[in-house]
């Protein structure tokens, strides 16, 4: 499980920024439902939801995760390759500096730190580490583009390291069981919803059964689910199939009375209804992974009605949720739902364009609850400043 995410100089946020699902000391409630005991003295968050205005870097910190993700699991094929570099953009300095990402998770017992960094063309910097007590022991390191801490046995392995490679993807080549088990958790752990679910228990009727009763649960009138093989032909001659999810509704007469059932492909069904579907199967995968998900959506659940979104943010924190869930949102009446003061993130962006990332939980005097009033008031700032005046003034034909 997630315990924090570090990023420095990566989109809009030029110092480093931490996300933390390390449950907030001192905070009593909801514990049994809201959060997950990793080890005596460390508990973690089911559910964090980081809000802000548009444009405040709330996406950037998702998408800085989602970026590790992608250099971990995606190689550079060759040393010609780039590495996907976004500095800060909005200085003359930022942009020869390095991108760093740090991450900090468990799995199965064991508290790993996985942190690089990197340029457009090489890896600087790149270190694993393992929890011992409460220190932590280096397994790999690099500096300054040196090999400076290689396992026994690995040195053959080191040594073809591209500059513009990681340590960690060659290390797992070779069957080092720590790489594996970093590797493994940002390639099978670490969960991104898109407009689109995977296909992954598609072709499971038990699964497509636990997904119709999930949408029949927040409201939708959903009979069932099916799935088909669709055909894809690309202009090369060359083709494949794919499982298709349809959801399956009930046909009427003039009568009222069922006479039939129709079957839509779910692009042709509502955006909310969608985004249901992909986080309903996301939710029921994880439920029966080999360990538990972090799932990261980025506006994902924009379209989902407030009431259903209300009562997914019970799910989430419930006991039957073994997982945890990051959101993105612009729903501030999230705040005075099923979170607690630890689980709330404010996104904000000065003039400079710098965004930082700040929990409600370092607020002085914040109470447990009832924030929803103080936030829109503009105490914790993370608010648009919109100027209606102006906004009318800039359609109107006459000035």
């Amino acid at each position: 499980m997630l315990i924090d995410f570090t990023l420095t100089n990566f989109r809009s946020y030029k110092e480093a920024a931490t996300l933390s699902l390390e449950a907030g000391g001192g905070v009593r409630q909801w514990q049994h439902e809201n959060t997950v005991s990793v080890t005596d003295t460390l508990s973690v968050l089911k559910c964090a939801a980081i809000f802000g205005a548009n444009g405040a870097g709330k996406s950037a910190v998702l998408a800085g995760l989602e970026r590790m993700r992608q250099m971990v699991t995606g190689p550079t094929e060759q040393i010609t390759d780039s590495l996907p570099y976004e500095p800060f953009q909005f200085d003359q300095a930022s942009a020869g500096k390095c991108t760093t990402f740090m991450v900090n998770f468990d799995r199965d017992g064991h508290q790993y730190r996985y942190a690089f960094s990197y340029t457009a063309t090489r890896v600087v910097d790149e270190m694993l580490s393992v929890a011992v007590g409460d220190d932590y022991d280096v397994l790999f390191a690099r500096e300054k583009g040196v090999l400076t801490v290689i396992p026994e046995g690995l040195v053959t392995a080191a040594q073809r390291v591209r500059p513009n490679a990681l340590m960690l993807y060659a290390f797992q080549n070779w069957n080092y069981q720590p790489a594996i088990t970093v590797f493994e958790w940002f390639s099978q752990d670490l969960v991104i919803l898109n407009d689109h679910p995977t296909e992954a228990g598609l072709d499971d009727d038990w699964v497509r059964s636990q997904l119709a009763q999930f949408l029949h649960a927040v409201g939708s009138e959903v009979a069932g689910t099916s799935q088909r093989q669709v055909a894809i032909q690309f202009l090369d001659g060359s083709a494949f199939t794919r499982p298709d999810l349809y959801l399956v509704y009930e046909k009427y007469d003039e009568e009222g009375a069922v006479v039939g059932r129709e079957e839509l492909p779910l692009t042709s069904v509502s955006t909310g209804m969608r985004q249901l579907v992909v986080l309903g199967l996301a939710l029921i995968m994880a439920q029966y992974a080999a360990h538990p998900q972090t799932i990261l959506t980025d506006e994902r659940l924009a379209a989902i009605h407030p009431t259903a979104l209300a009562a997914l943010l019970v799910l989430f924190n419930s006991p039957a949720n073994e997982s945890q869930i990051v959101m993105t949102t612009n729903q501030p009446m999230l705040m005075s739902q099923h979170l607690r003061v630890d689980q709330v993130y404010l996104a904000e962006k000065n003039y400079r364009g710098e965004s930082q990332l700040v929990s409600l939980f370092d607020f002085e005097d914040v109470a447990t609850t009832g924030w929803l009033q103080d936030y829109l008031d503009g105490r914790f700032g993370a608010m648009p400043s919109v100027k209606a005046a102006d906004l009318l003034a800039a359609f109107d034909s006459n000035q």
